[in-house]
């Protein structure tokens, strides 16, 4: 077979693949379980009678950028749309990154900031959370000063392990660093965030957008930019949709390594139609805060350790005695080398997956090892998750 040249830093790569198995109940993607509000369908299917598929879409998305600027009282140019939020953090990295520079990404989090970075030539230095999870704001800017990154992202509330960081910090951060801040916000509206930035004067029905988020610092800092998406508390994962809101002078050129008609005219259409309608979505974001909470209480009452979570996912390990167990079972069971920790987390994976229940397994991760992440689902879902996982370690403990 004929072997081609390709860049150094395409040929380093290994290909982002996560488990695709068919499953009953599937929480591994941090996806809404939920279909869409009624109102909203309906309001689809009446639009899509009539939809001109035959027509290209609007070149920069100007119809959702504008929906998106009216609500936060911001220049229709402070807006970009982008096939998912993961999309704009790969054309940022290509835009503020580069052969000789860095980019400073959390560690441990979103994994494909890695791969953006190392797609624009760019070197990911990393940054370290604390034990908990959380953005330690004076290491960061500590940080910064040091290895002088051309872009900085925070990913908050983090993923994979849930925490949010408080506006306080974040602002202190962006009031601190020299280059482009992006705050990853893809999680926001889980965090029932009730922080303001001082003198916010935004309408009362629009604060809970912005609450909590860095959103309400627009306009005051030239280096932020702050990304949202519909995949998850929208429930629109399949149509692959986020936004970018930020400086003038930084979306100007973020704008410039968007192609033309790169958003589809049918998903413009679904998420526009979502956008207008986001308050139908407030109860069940409460529903799935509730059902994450009961979630966090019962793997603790199992003895499991759960990492702080203002997100539809929650990520939790076995330790001490419990690991122990859980080990010995799972060693018993594949004759496997694992170590205790990674063990651990394996036989609950596999358990859920014989089970028909795909998780996220993070068991080998070197800073999260024996790690699961779970993806609050359905009511129904998420007492199949608990009620398994109290059979499992009932029967390691027998």
């Amino acid at each position: 077979m004929t072997e081609f040249a390709v860049r150094q830093s395409i040929e380093a790569m290994e290909e982002y693949a996560v488990e695709s198995v068919a499953a009953d109940v599937i929480v591994n993607a941090n996806e809404s379980n939920y279909p869409l509000p009624e109102e909203i369908t309906a309001k689809v299917v009446a639009r899509t009678a009539r939809f001109p598929f035959n027509r290209y879409p609007p070149m920069k998305a100007e119809n959702l950028c504008e929906v998106i600027a009216k609500e936060l009282d911001v220049d229709i140019d402070c807006v970009k749309v982008g096939n998912g939020s993961s999309e704009l953090l790969e054309k940022a990295c290509y835009v503020f990154g580069g052969p000789g520079k860095k980019i400073a990404v959390p560690w441990p989090s979103f994994s494909m900031y890695g791969e953006y970075a190392a797609l624009s030539d760019s070197e990911e230095i990393r940054y370290p959370l604390t034990e908990e999870g959380y953005v330690d704001a004076d290491a960061v800017i500590s940080f910064c000063k040091e290895q002088q990154p051309s872009l900085l992202i925070i990913c908050n509330p983090n993923n994979p392990t849930g925490n949010y960081n408080s506006l306080k910090n974040m602002e202190k951060i962006l009031a601190n660093v020299s280059c482009p801040v992006i705050m990853d916000e893809a999680y926001m509206e889980f965090a029932d965030g009730k922080e303001l930035a001082p003198n916010d004067m935004r309408p009362l029905n629009k604060l809970w957008l912005v609450a909590g988020s860095t959103l309400s610092l627009l306009g005051r800092y030239s280096n932020l930019l702050v990304f949202r998406t519909f995949s998850k508390a929208y429930g629109l994962a399949g149509l692959r949709c986020g936004y970018a809101v930020g400086a003038i002078g930084l979306t100007r050129q973020l704008g410039k390594a968007l192609l033309p008609y790169h958003i589809n005219a049918y998903t413009l259409m679904v998420a526009k139609t979502v956008y207008e309608n986001k308050n139908l979505y407030k109860e069940r974001i409460r529903e799935i805060r509730a059902e994450r909470d009961k979630l966090v209480a019962a793997f603790k009452e199992l003895g499991f350790r759960v990492w702080p979570t203002a997100t539809n996912f929650v990520t939790f390990r076995a330790e001490g005695e419990l690991m122990q167990q859980l080990a010995q079972a799972y060693n018993a069971k594949y004759k496997d080398s694992l170590a205790e920790q990674a063990a651990s987390g394996k036989l609950i994976f596999k358990y859920y997956m014989e089970n028909s229940i795909l998780v996220r397994d993070f068991t080998t991760h070197p800073v999260l090892t024996g790690c699961l992440r779970i993806t609050v689902g359905l009511p129904e879902e998420n007492e199949q998750l608990i009620s398994k996982l109290q059979a499992l370690c009932a029967e390691v403990k027998a």
